[in-house]
């Protein structure tokens, strides 16, 4: 395993390699990759992914869970 610097340390700092993996078992597909700056516009049909659905039966929706709203004293949000 590389050594982190203490920046990266803090910052919560995943390497690129390890990010691209992670989202490839996730997702069942690359990550997209930036061109110039850009990402390149899809050249299928629809979302220009196919889905993998192996990959997504790993990982079944478990519901939703609201975070609590914060308030200040007159009824404003104080926090989203």
């Amino acid at each position: 395993m590389r050594k982190k610097n203490i920046a990266q340390e803090i910052c919560g700092f995943v390497d690129a390699g390890e990010k691209n993996r992670v989202w490839e078992d996730l997702m069942g597909f690359p990550a997209m990759r930036m061109v110039g700056g850009r990402y390149p516009l899809p050249t299928k049909v629809g979302l220009g992914v196919d889905i993998n659905e192996e990959a997504l039966k790993r990982y079944p929706f478990q519901g939703t869970r609201p975070f609590a709203m914060a308030f200040q004293e007159d009824g404003a949000v104080a926090s989203i």
